[in-house]
């Protein structure tokens, strides 16, 4: 008797510290969720049409600049500087400014190319103006921050309007070179003449990954316009996302009706670097396009041989209106 009620004691012993821990289990999960969901937050203007989230060590300020040009910020709470945020700001400050009816002023001095030469390795959704858009460079050839302008501007903002984007730059110097290749001193620099400015230091990779996270999320709004999620719009079944491809690849899935336009949409493929490697078009096949339904669509795309190991295949929404607010982008991973 006295063995039986030791084993049942144990039982019960047993129960309570395995609901014990699957609570506590319980409660880290959710805690853990918790904190992935508080780990962003969401922010919309209707005003402008922007929409976008933010993690919590940033924050969002709109305002004016001088000329009570409108502006929006998004910053880091511990920069330096104190907003609002035109281009013109210390290097150790990092935000993006949304200039609606851009920024009346000369832009920054400094290495600088086209995102058409550079290439564009932001991770938006939105098609932008490759000759207009401006990438702006460190010394050592890496990217301290972009001006993108539109090629059809938002319903709310000016054909002017764009959005300039800066990273942190770790310790920041700043030389005059002269046209006869010697350094002179800044207060002696004339950039708009000969001379030439040099801008050394270090990108801090936190904010850029922060700022390029915002980027990420951000899209357009519209009146009466329902925003599906990327996945709800189109799908990929050749190739398989970081699979090796080789020339010419093959392209097979579906996708809505309204991703299309007579039937087609765009599709690029991008090296490393983001720079191009080839252009096509997938079409739909056996469907009638315009339905608001999944259709099987296919394509090919001849592509030249890549320098760099991975890159990016890019199928973009036949937007024919133009309109940033209606662009949607699918980039998958790819390798060579």
């Amino acid at each position: 008797m006295k063995y039986t009620l030791y084993i049942l004691v144990v039982f019960l012993s047993f129960l309570s510290c395995k609901e014990k821990t699957e609570k506590e289990s319980q409660t880290t999960r959710d805690t853990k969720s918790s904190a992935v969901k508080r780990s962003s937050k969401p922010y919309s203007s209707k005003d402008f049409q922007l929409v976008f989230k933010f993690p919590e060590n940033y924050e969002v300020r709109e305002d004016s600049l001088a000329g009570q040009t409108p502006v929006i910020n998004v910053f880091r709470k511990n920069n330096t500087g104190t907003p609002p945020y035109g281009i013109h700001e210390d290097f150790e400050n990092a935000y993006i400014s949304f200039l609606p009816q851009g920024y009346g002023v000369d832009g920054p001095t400094g290495a600088q190319k086209s995102i058409e030469e550079f290439g564009n390795p932001l991770p938006i959704s939105f098609t932008i103006d490759k000759r207009k858009s401006r990438v702006y460079l460190l010394n050592n050839g890496d990217v301290w921050g972009f001006y993108l302008r539109f090629e059809t501007p938002l319903e709310s903002w000016t054909e002017y309007g764009g959005i300039f984007i800066r990273y942190k730059v770790r310790d920041f110097t700043a030389r005059c070179i002269s046209s006869g290749n010697k350094e002179k001193p800044m207060e002696e620099c004339d950039p708009m003449g000969s001379d030439r400015i040099k801008y050394l230091g270090e990108v801090d990779a936190k904010s850029k990954k922060e700022i390029n996270q915002i980027l990420k999320s951000l899209w357009f709004s519209r009146k009466n316009y329902d925003r599906k999620e990327i996945s709800n719009l189109i799908r990929i079944e050749k190739p398989a996302s970081g699979k090796t491809i080789a020339s010419p690849l093959q392209i097979k899935g579906e996708a809505r009706g309204s991703w299309f336009f007579e039937a087609t949409a765009p599709v690029e493929l991008l090296d490393g670097n983001f720079q191009f490697l080839g252009r096509s078009y997938i079409e739909v096949v056996n469907s009638d396009w315009m339905t608001e339904d999944f259709v099987s669509f296919e394509g090919s795309i001849d592509f030249k041989k890549s320098d760099t190991e991975n890159g990016f295949l890019l199928f973009r929404k036949n937007n024919a209106s133009g309109k940033p607010e209606l662009d949607r982008t699918l980039r998958i991973p790819v390798k060579f």
